[in-house]
Protein backbone atom coordinates (compact mmCIF):
# COMPACT_ATOMS: atom_id res chain seq x y z
CA UNK A 1 0.00 0.00 0.00
CA UNK A 2 1.66 3.60 -0.90
CA UNK A 3 2.24 5.68 1.60
CA UNK A 4 0.22 8.52 1.93
CA UNK A 5 0.45 11.66 3.76
CA UNK A 6 -3.36 12.78 5.04
CA UNK A 7 -4.21 16.12 5.18
CA UNK A 8 -7.79 16.96 4.10
CA UNK A 9 -10.05 18.62 5.87
CA UNK A 10 -13.87 20.17 5.71
CA UNK A 11 -15.70 19.83 2.04
CA UNK A 12 -14.46 17.86 -1.13
CA UNK A 13 -12.88 19.57 -3.61
CA UNK A 14 -14.28 19.31 -6.78
CA UNK A 15 -11.75 16.73 -8.08
CA UNK A 16 -12.42 14.81 -4.96
CA UNK A 17 -15.79 14.75 -5.41
CA UNK A 18 -15.31 13.62 -8.59
CA UNK A 19 -13.16 10.72 -7.63
CA UNK A 20 -15.74 9.81 -5.31
CA UNK A 21 -18.69 10.05 -8.02
CA UNK A 22 -16.32 7.72 -10.16
CA UNK A 23 -15.79 5.49 -7.73
CA UNK A 24 -18.92 5.08 -6.70
CA UNK A 25 -20.00 4.19 -10.61
CA UNK A 26 -17.37 1.70 -10.94
CA UNK A 27 -18.05 -0.51 -7.74
CA UNK A 28 -21.67 0.74 -6.50
CA UNK A 29 -25.23 0.59 -7.12
CA UNK A 30 -27.57 2.38 -5.01
CA UNK A 31 -31.07 1.63 -4.80
CA UNK A 32 -32.93 3.75 -2.19
CA UNK A 33 -30.01 4.41 0.43
CA UNK A 34 -29.25 0.63 -0.21
CA UNK A 35 -26.29 -1.15 -0.84
CA UNK A 36 -27.57 -3.28 -4.11
CA UNK A 37 -25.12 -6.08 -5.43
CA UNK A 38 -21.97 -4.95 -6.87
CA UNK A 39 -18.62 -6.14 -7.58
CA UNK A 40 -16.30 -5.12 -5.17
CA UNK A 41 -16.70 -5.69 -1.14
CA UNK A 42 -17.92 -3.24 1.18
CA UNK A 43 -17.08 -1.40 3.82
CA UNK A 44 -19.93 -1.93 6.81
CA UNK A 45 -20.29 0.30 9.63
CA UNK A 46 -22.73 -0.53 12.29
CA UNK A 47 -23.87 0.81 15.55
CA UNK A 48 -24.09 -1.18 18.85
CA UNK A 49 -27.85 -2.31 18.13
CA UNK A 50 -26.38 -4.16 14.28
CA UNK A 51 -27.85 -1.00 12.02
CA UNK A 52 -25.70 0.23 9.36
CA UNK A 53 -25.10 3.37 9.63
CA UNK A 54 -22.43 3.36 6.43
CA UNK A 55 -21.75 1.46 3.90
CA UNK A 56 -19.00 2.04 1.15
CA UNK A 57 -17.62 0.41 -2.03
CA UNK A 58 -14.14 -0.97 -1.01
CA UNK A 59 -12.07 -2.37 -4.49
CA UNK A 60 -9.11 -4.04 -3.92
CA UNK A 61 -6.53 -1.86 -3.38
CA UNK A 62 -8.38 0.42 -1.33
CA UNK A 63 -7.39 1.71 2.32
CA UNK A 64 -9.36 3.54 5.07
CA UNK A 65 -7.79 5.09 8.27
CA UNK A 66 -9.22 5.83 11.64
CA UNK A 67 -7.82 9.26 13.20
CA UNK A 68 -7.78 10.05 16.49
CA UNK A 69 -6.56 12.27 18.88
CA UNK A 70 -3.87 10.62 21.43
CA UNK A 71 -5.33 11.38 25.27
CA UNK A 72 -2.08 12.24 26.51
CA UNK A 73 0.08 13.37 23.75
CA UNK A 74 -2.84 15.42 22.24
CA UNK A 75 -1.48 14.65 18.44
CA UNK A 76 -3.08 13.07 15.92
CA UNK A 77 -2.64 8.95 15.11
CA UNK A 78 -3.98 7.36 12.07
CA UNK A 79 -4.38 3.66 11.97
CA UNK A 80 -4.74 2.21 8.49
CA UNK A 81 -6.73 -0.64 6.72
CA UNK A 82 -7.09 -2.75 4.25
CA UNK A 83 -8.86 -6.07 2.69
CA UNK A 84 -6.74 -7.57 0.72
CA UNK A 85 -8.92 -10.93 -1.02
CA UNK A 86 -11.98 -9.23 0.94
CA UNK A 87 -10.60 -9.66 4.66
CA UNK A 88 -10.05 -7.12 6.52
CA UNK A 89 -6.97 -6.11 8.48
CA UNK A 90 -4.92 -3.92 10.05
CA UNK A 91 -1.60 -2.11 8.21
CA UNK A 92 0.16 0.45 9.90
CA UNK A 93 -0.05 2.81 12.46
CA UNK A 94 1.15 6.67 12.36
CA UNK A 95 1.71 8.97 14.74
CA UNK A 96 4.15 11.81 15.83
CA UNK A 97 4.59 11.93 19.20
CA UNK A 98 5.04 8.77 21.85
CA UNK A 99 2.13 8.02 24.13
CA UNK A 100 0.42 5.70 26.72
CA UNK A 101 -0.18 3.31 24.88
CA UNK A 102 1.38 3.39 21.66
CA UNK A 103 3.93 0.98 20.26
CA UNK A 104 7.30 2.02 20.67
CA UNK A 105 8.80 -0.54 18.93
CA UNK A 106 8.26 -2.94 15.89
CA UNK A 107 6.92 -6.23 16.42
CA UNK A 108 7.83 -9.57 14.66
CA UNK A 109 7.56 -9.07 10.73
CA UNK A 110 7.01 -4.94 11.62
CA UNK A 111 8.80 -2.26 10.08
CA UNK A 112 8.81 1.22 12.50
CA UNK A 113 10.14 4.15 9.77
CA UNK A 114 10.60 8.00 10.43
CA UNK A 115 8.54 9.87 7.83
CA UNK A 116 7.67 13.71 7.48
CA UNK A 117 8.26 14.05 11.50
CA UNK A 118 6.08 11.11 11.90
CA UNK A 119 7.06 7.36 12.98
CA UNK A 120 5.27 4.86 10.96
CA UNK A 121 5.04 1.03 12.06
CA UNK A 122 4.16 -0.76 8.77
CA UNK A 123 4.05 -4.91 8.56
CA UNK A 124 0.49 -5.66 11.24
CA UNK A 125 -1.17 -7.48 7.91
CA UNK A 126 -3.34 -8.46 11.24
CA UNK A 127 -6.76 -9.82 9.45
CA UNK A 128 -9.55 -9.01 11.50
CA UNK A 129 -13.07 -10.32 11.20
CA UNK A 130 -14.12 -7.04 12.14
CA UNK A 131 -13.34 -4.55 15.34
CA UNK A 132 -14.65 -1.72 17.63
CA UNK A 133 -14.29 1.75 18.15
CA UNK A 134 -15.79 3.35 20.75
CA UNK A 135 -16.49 7.08 19.72
CA UNK A 136 -14.33 9.28 21.86
CA UNK A 137 -15.53 12.24 23.61
CA UNK A 138 -12.08 14.11 22.99
CA UNK A 139 -10.45 11.80 20.55
CA UNK A 140 -12.32 13.31 17.72
CA UNK A 141 -12.66 9.65 16.14
CA UNK A 142 -12.84 9.98 11.88
CA UNK A 143 -13.08 8.23 9.40
CA UNK A 144 -10.69 8.18 6.75
CA UNK A 145 -11.59 7.57 2.92
CA UNK A 146 -8.82 8.65 0.82
CA UNK A 147 -9.80 7.14 -2.22
CA UNK A 148 -13.16 8.98 -2.51
CA UNK A 149 -11.50 12.30 -0.50
CA UNK A 150 -14.01 11.79 2.37
CA UNK A 151 -13.52 12.65 6.20
CA UNK A 152 -16.30 11.22 8.49
CA UNK A 153 -16.42 12.35 12.35
CA UNK A 154 -17.23 9.21 13.81
CA UNK A 155 -19.77 11.36 16.45
CA UNK A 156 -21.75 12.06 12.80
CA UNK A 157 -22.66 8.21 12.74
CA UNK A 158 -22.91 7.59 16.65
CA UNK A 159 -23.05 9.54 20.19
CA UNK A 160 -19.66 9.80 21.75
CA UNK A 161 -19.22 6.59 23.89
CA UNK A 162 -21.38 4.28 21.83
CA UNK A 163 -19.39 1.65 19.82
CA UNK A 164 -19.47 0.83 16.36
CA UNK A 165 -18.83 -2.30 14.36
CA UNK A 166 -16.12 -1.88 10.83
CA UNK A 167 -16.54 -5.19 8.96
CA UNK A 168 -15.22 -5.88 5.30
CA UNK A 169 -18.52 -7.84 3.08
CA UNK A 170 -18.63 -9.88 -0.40
CA UNK A 171 -21.70 -8.76 -2.04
Amino acid sequence: MPERDIRFTGSASLRGLMLGVLLSLCCLAVADGAVARQSCPVLTVSDAEGRVVLERAFPEGAAFGIRFIHSVAKSPVIDWYSAPGGRLQMDKTVYQDFGAGLPHMPGPGQVMTQRNGRVVISGYNMPLPSFDVRVGRVAQHTLLLPEAWEEIPLATLAAPGAALTFSVRQP
